[in-house]
């Protein structure tokens, strides 16, 4: 059973550990939308969010390993997940915000899924592009749990997260949703159940793509 601590409490141990705080949102958000804007130029808007999306996914992977030690606290179970989902978002975005897990069986197979939405998004607050730009935190959520579900969940289960509303694209909020899936289910019943979460620039194979080049090399 995961350690009973409070959001406070873990965060200020993560603090302790790694020797940080929280961001500065202003600067975060002045410094990610004109990333946005020059990558968008550079190499086109669906491309330039594929690569954000893989330096998100690269540096949660790389950040999660570094708290191995740590995760011996804490197992597979939606409060553990919601927790340390809901304390990654307030170290790297600043902002304590609003969270929902929920659980799904499916054939025998569980479906986790972690949401949460912030109205005031540092990574799309005052950028209006008519699409989702958010694109680095989705990353990030993939690549750390990827990491999370190979050594807590012992390698048994898939894990996928997107940006799938955001305050540049006209939504109220931004929304990243963490998905943790058992394995064993076939890929048409996870995208069944997940009805239009894969409609997106990062796709199934995406994902497949980056878990092998990032986690799993060879």
């Amino acid at each position: 059973m995961p350690v009973p601590e409070s959001l406070g409490m873990f965060v200020t141990k993560l603090r302790k550990r790694l020797s940080s705080s929280t961001v500065d949102t202003f600067t975060l958000n002045r410094v990610y939308v004109m990333a946005v804007v020059e990558m968008v130029r550079a190499y086109g808007y669906e491309e330039a969010m594929r690569k954000i999306f893989e330096w998100g996914y690269a540096m949660g992977h790389a950040y999660l390993l570094r708290l191995e030690s740590e995760l011996e606290h804490f197992d597979m179970s939606p409060a553990s997940i919601k927790l340390l989902g809901r304390s990654a978002w307030y170290m790297f975005s600043g902002n304590d915000v609003e969270t929902h897990v929920e659980t799904r069986e499916v054939d025998g197979k569980k479906i986790i899924i972690f949401r949460l939405r912030d109205p005031e998004s540092p990574w799309d607050k005052g950028f209006k592009l008519g699409k989702k730009v958010a694109y680095y935190p989705a990353g990030a959520y993939e690549g750390a749990s990827a990491v999370y579900a190979l050594i807590v969940g012992k390698g048994n289960w898939m894990t996928f997260a997107r940006n799938t509303k955001s305050l540049a694209a006209g939504d109220p909020y931004t929304e990243i949703v963490n998905v943790y899936v058992e394995k064993g289910l076939p890929r048409e019943v996870v995208e069944r159940e997940l009805k239009d979460f894969f409609d997106d620039i990062i796709s199934y194979d995406y994902s497949l793509e980056l878990y092998k080049k990032i986690v799993a090399p060879g």
